[in-house]
């Protein structure tokens, strides 16, 4: 591995007493866990003093609640309920860990270690890293989710901001269910001379999954209401009243483009933080915890939460099935733009 720029670098480091990978192109730097569910815990634009996502300031901290940092990775994403679901004939059983509604929540992949297969620099201009999670019969979780299959995930870093690719491949000889998402933790404010209050959300979200009291939802879609309908709109503020709240992803036309993913706008310096989405990701989650937590959560999901359970239509739920040796990818992206 050369070095291209003093730059555009990328090393193995310590974070906070962890093995780090740190990712410098473009302005942007990125630091990557591989040992703590892959997660990218930083994401910052050094020429403006920018920092993207919520990252801890103790590894314990972030170890006790993972999901709250950086870009988690859910598989499956969101609640299950009961733990359980059947598919082609297969029952999953998966242990409740959201006891206080009876659910398994979040699935696995982002506190197990991952391994690193790859760092590269590219150019200039550009560094990437890849990142793989192989499952076999050896795997903790297999006893739940009984099957072998490579997770590859590659982050690539450059002056247009990071992308990140994600590729599922099932390696057992029977159809496995796939549901993915990302527990994205957007900080609020992102620049270091703004306030909370300067900053509006705008997200592809459509209508409203009607959730019960377990946090699943009832099947029923509603219309957004007129404070749901700023965030495709003028934007709304992503602090204040709690959100825990479930969408369909519908794109919206800007500028006569189509947009499928969330912007968070900091009004005051003219900045958007842009946060895209492949089209394979077909629900959001919107979740800020308390509402005045620092940070804003637009979580993208390939499946509604519990579609494995639902009576819809996988059209309608994104529940995946892949065949033996098939392979699953797509992409998102995150790069800053100032507003013209």
């Amino acid at each position: 591995m050369s070095q291209c720029n003093p730059t555009t670098t990328i090393k193995h480091i310590q974070w906070q007493g962890e093995p780090a990978v740190r990712l410098l192109a473009g302005g942007y730097e990125a630091i990557l866990l591989p040992q703590v569910g892959a997660n990218l815990i930083s994401l910052k634009y050094l020429h403006e003093g920018l920092e993207f996502l919520r990252t801890p300031d103790d590894i314990n901290a972030f170890k006790s609640h993972p999901q709250a940092y950086g870009i988690p990775i859910l598989f499956p994403p969101n609640r299950i309920e009961d733990g359980t679901f059947t598919i082609e004939e297969t029952t999953y059983h998966f242990p409740i860990n959201a006891v206080k509604h009876h659910n398994h929540i979040h699935g696995f992949l982002h506190t197990r270690p991952w391994i690193v297969t790859r760092m590269d620099i590219l150019n200039d201009d550009a560094v990437e890293v890849e990142v793989v999670f192989n499952a076999d019969k050896n795997t903790d979780f297999y006893q739940y989710f009984p099957h072998e299959f490579q997770f590859t995930l590659t982050y690539h870093l450059s002056s247009k901001g990071l992308k990140q690719t994600a590729s599922i491949s099932n390696k057992s000889n029977r159809p496995m269910p796939l549901g993915l998402g990302y527990h994205t933790a957007l900080k609020v404010p992102f620049h270091p001379d703004s306030i909370a209050d300067d900053y509006r959300l705008l997200i592809s979200i459509g209508k409203r999954w009607e959730l019960n009291d377990r946090m699943l939802p009832t099947e029923k879609q509603l219309p957004l209401s007129e404070d749901e309908m700023l965030f495709r709109g003028n934007g709304r503020r992503p602090f204040g009243p709690p959100l825990d709240n479930h969408y369909n992803a519908l794109p919206m036309i800007i500028r006569g483009s189509s947009f499928h993913g969330a912007k968070l706008e900091d009004r005051s310096k003219n900045l958007r933080l842009i946060y895209e989405v492949g089209k394979k990701y077909k629900h959001w989650m919107i979740w800020n915890a308390s509402g005045n937590d620092g940070f804003i959560c637009p979580e993208p999901q390939t499946w509604v939460v519990n579609a494995p359970n639902l009576s819809l239509p996988p059209e309608l739920t994104g529940l995946t099935i892949l065949d033996p040796n098939e392979t699953w990818e797509e992409t998102c992206r995150l790069y800053i733009r100032h507003i013209d």
